[in-house]
């Protein structure tokens, strides 16, 4: 829950949880702790060994053993599974979690800021793996802020209370207006605003109704929750991203103005937006708590279950709108999926039953058959032309050239683009409006200027190509 991330009791390390005695026998380690390595392990042997589908799932595999293995560094520092303490309201933080985000999804549907590549062939299955990824969001927030709280680091820090009057209350809700509404009227210059959208009106909300709020926390001059909040956000973020750049299936972004300094697949300055999104992970995680927890001050039995029956009313209506949200996804924020062999428009339906039949099932596996038979090798093995081999070959290292996918490789095929290098050394506006052309004369949707700016500074080299 939200306040266990700050309390403290006795020193830096000794943490105060609600209900437990401070000298009460520390809890035993957590079993699921000696799930993270093997978990891990089979994420990287999937991505390693290219096991077709499976290795889509790498990201899922190596944040879920992530969160695992902070979780027992949380234990090991603190003596207490944040998990376990969690109990069933982990699964309630779970379903909360997935909304929460699923409202970033909606706004980038309007912003364009990122876009997911190597999507799952099945939608079905691929909105199973968006709802497990994205219920993690939540959890993870507040779990990375457990981290810093467990440290210690912050747990000397006092301020002058902060005098939180009328004006600051109006002044946070014009802020949390602006923050709603400016990202969808000035999509390019104001989409920084949008981190803030689920922050603002959720802190207000839980400072005037009495609920765990960063607002009391600064009014009486402590801040340390906020600043476990802030760090434990940056180090969520930056296992993010790293886990994101080595996975198949991911989102790549296209932040105006800040697309060329990257770490991982984020522009630097982006980070700064995961300290502010775990701010509004945990506000928005304490106003469902005040929904879904005691009311003793406020009327007894039966407006809690008033409130709860709200509660569960806004999550389905919240899950309906998840639905149609990732259904509009599918056609705009996803752009490319998972690449087939067969689709390649160097081979035909014989070639790719050929090379399958020596081992060769994936484009990845084809790009690296090349690189350790070389093409007269494998042209032998597989019974095919050495210069169809080379083809297809040149035309699954593009597919595979940061996520954009056969369809698009065969599109900037017939525009004059056979492979990366020719890529590197091509226009991106140029380009772009040459697949436009190509989109007007044969009804496909084609690349987004965006994307294809990201394609060509891959190629360049001014950005490390990841697939």
């Amino acid at each position: 829950m939200p306040r266990r991330l700050y309390d403290l009791c006795q020193g830096p390390h000794r943490r105060y949880h609600p209900g437990v005695p401070v000298d009460a026998p520390a809890a035993r380690a957590p079993w699921w702790s000696l799930l993270a390595l093997p978990l891990l392990a089979l994420g990287v042997w999937t991505l390693a060994t290219d096991v077709p589908g499976w290795d889509a799932l790498w990201y899922l595999f190596a944040w879920y053993s992530w969160l695992l293995i902070v979780d027992a560094l949380v234990y090991a520092r603190a003596r207490r599974s944040w998990m376990a303490a969690q109990g069933r309201r982990l699964l309630v933080l779970a379903a909360w979690s997935v909304p929460f985000w699923y409202l970033y999804e909606a706004y980038n549907l309007r912003l364009e800021n990122w876009y997911y590549v190597f999507a799952l062939r099945d939608d079905r299955l691929q909105l199973l793996v968006s709802v497990l990824a994205f219920a993690t969001v939540l959890p993870a927030c507040l779990l990375h802020a457990e981290l810093v709280a467990a440290t210690g680091t912050f747990a000397g820090v006092r301020w002058r209370p902060l005098r939180v009057g009328r004006r600051l209350e109006l002044a946070l809700a014009a802020l949390a207006v602006a923050c709603i509404v400016a990202p969808l009227i000035w999509p390019r210059q104001a989409f920084a605003l949008v981190w803030g959208a689920t922050l603002f009106p959720c802190e207000l909300v839980n400072w005037r109704r009495g609920g765990e709020s960063l607002l009391r926390d600064l009014s009486q001059g402590r801040p340390r929750r906020l600043l476990d909040l802030l760090a434990g956000g940056m180090l969520a973020g930056l296992a993010w991203e790293l886990f994101n750049f080595w996975a198949r299936c991911k989102w790549i972004y296209t932040v105006p103005f800040f697309d060329r300094l990257k770490l991982f697949e984020m522009p630097l300055l982006g980070f700064l937006g995961f300290p502010v999104l775990s701010l509004g992970a945990f506000a928005t995680w304490s106003l469902v708590e005040w929904a879904l927890g005691p009311t003793a001050a406020t009327g007894g039995r039966p407006r809690q279950q008033l409130r709860r029956g709200v509660a569960i009313a806004v999550w389905l209506v919240a899950a309906l709108a998840c639905w149609k949200v990732y259904q509009h996804a599918l056609g705009h924020t996803v752009r490319s999926r998972r690449p087939l062999l067969q689709e390649l428009a160097a081979l035909g339906a014989d070639d790719a039953l050929r090379l399958a039949g020596a081992g060769i099932s994936t484009p990845e596996r084809l790009v690296r058959a090349v690189e350790r038979q070389g093409v007269a090798g494998l042209a032998a093995a597989a019974h095919l032309p050495p210069a169809l081999v080379a083809g297809a070959a040149a035309q699954s290292r593009l597919a595979l050239h940061k996520g954009m996918g056969t369809r698009a490789a065969g599109q900037l095929a017939a525009v004059g683009v056979d492979d990366v290098a020719t890529l590197g050394r091509r226009d991106p506006e140029q380009l772009a409006a040459l697949l436009r052309a190509l989109g007007d004369a044969t009804g496909e949707d084609v690349p987004r200027l965006v994307e294809v700016r990201v394609w060509v500074e891959a190629a360049r080299g001014r950005t490390r190509p990841r697939r």
